[in-house]
């Protein structure tokens, strides 16, 4: 079995779908039987030219302002309505996808190609058998959270790749539900292929802890957020909550943001410049994932108020580190943290509040919430999501099914 993957999304400062791809396609080649082979695209010049697009794109992604906050960098985002940038973003994306699927048509055609997955939602048109990975949902569920451009791509592109695929992946059994009441999708073709944790996180105490916190400028004891900067991350709700902290308690427990700025977040730019910076609040950026473990590690809680998600990293990612978390209840991260962290309601600000002064002021109930995080993150691996989608790939191809024991 021969199987090519769309790597682009690995390229360049890595969300979580970039790490779901290079994680489990790393674990597939470490796995594969002798006559599995799994090919990467694209080559060294689309490489080239992704790199270049990180260059470009906040300029290509950013509408005119008359006048930037003071002390805040420009965010990264899409304007709310198409422009000439979001039409040459869109002829961008139609060169890009001809080319692909020209390359993907000539390797079917050539024996090179058994199979064709699509790691970031949205299948190439291709002769190849294809599978796809919808990691969630809310381009179409939430258009409101989007740049306008993305949701247009979805809107274009969705019914077509849901056509040509054979199977589906997803993270979570709240999402494959998802797929199946607004999809449409068969249950049987979806596969659960929950993501893994990767084995550089874990807990960093002591010096090496120190080191990487002096040279971030990060205190100990933080309230922790790992996350792009987006509506759905629900963050000018955590941040007016933290603000709402006896002043005692934000000075020993800072609101620590690590994440990139993504787009339609105005508000949440608004805020921070207005009354959080001056309160405390302090945003990392991108954050090197060497750094991650020592950061996660240092918190006093990770928290997470997200709206949604199709899997939630961050919290699982902080249990491998021996840390609490306190996190919204939305579906697929209920699911995934299985009762092991505290849960507030999404637009519950006082909640959230709470939670924080609670987690400050009570060691023996933090205590708790770290009791068994390393366990239940355990659990994750990216090897069983490697087996996962290796069954996945037979149910797609019709082939026998070494094992069911890791399938969903």
């Amino acid at each position: 079995m021969k199987v090519a993957w769309n790597i682009l999304p690995t390229i360049g400062p890595r969300s979580g779908v970039g790490w779901y791809i290079a994680a489990t396609l790393a674990a597939l080649k470490a796995s594969a039987p002798a006559d599995e082979h799994h090919l990467e695209f694209p080559g060294g010049a689309g490489k080239a030219l992704r790199r270049c697009w990180f260059l470009v794109r906040p300029y290509m992604t950013r509408p005119p302002q008359s006048r930037p906050m003071e002390g805040l960098p420009l965010p990264d985002r899409s304007p709310d309505r198409e422009n000439w940038k979001t039409r040459a973003l869109g002829w961008a994306r139609a060169a890009q996808d001809a080319y692909l699927s020209r390359m993907l048509d000539r390797w079917h055609a050539n024996g090179q190609l058994d199979l064709y997955h699509e790691p970031n939602f949205l299948p190439v048109s291709t002769q190849a058998p294809t599978v796809t990975t919808f990691h969630d949902l809310s381009s179409l569920s939430h258009p409101e959270w989007h740049p306008i451009d993305r949701v247009r791509t979805f809107e274009k592109r969705a019914q077509g790749g849901l056509d040509r695929s054979l199977h589906f992946f997803t993270l979570s059994q709240a999402m494959k539900d998802e797929m199946v009441r607004i999809l449409g999708v068969a249950p049987g073709r979806i596969t659960i292929t929950p993501m893994g944790v990767r084995p550089h996180l874990r807990p960093v105490l002591g010096q090496a802890q120190a080191e990487v916190l002096a040279r971030l400028g990060i205190p100990p004891g933080s309230f922790l957020h790992v996350g792009t900067l987006e509506p759905r991350k629900n963050l000018l709700l955590l941040a007016r909550a933290w603000c709402a902290l006896p002043g005692l308690v934000r000075d020993k427990h800072p609101l620590v943001l690590v994440g990139g700025w993504g787009w339609r977040c105005d508000d949440l730019r608004s805020f921070l410049a207005a009354t959080g910076f001056g309160k405390g609040i302090k945003h990392i950026g991108y954050l090197a994932d060497e750094d991650l473990p020592a950061v996660y590690s240092s918190a006093l809680a990770l928290v997470f108020p997200t709206k949604y998600e199709g899997f939630g990293m961050p919290p699982i990612e902080m249990m491998a580190c021996g840390g609490a978390v306190i996190a919204s209840t939305a579906a697929a991260v209920r699911e995934v943290l299985d009762n092991r962290a505290h849960l507030v309601e999404i637009e519950d600000e006082a909640g959230w509040r709470d939670a924080m002064l609670r987690a400050a002021n009570e060691p023996e109930w933090l205590a708790g919430l770290r009791s068994g995080s390393v366990r239940l993150a355990a659990r994750y691996t990216w090897q069983a999501t490697a087996q996962a989608t290796r069954l996945g790939y037979a149910r797609a191809l019709a082939l026998p099914e070494i094992s069911t024991s890791q399938a969903a």
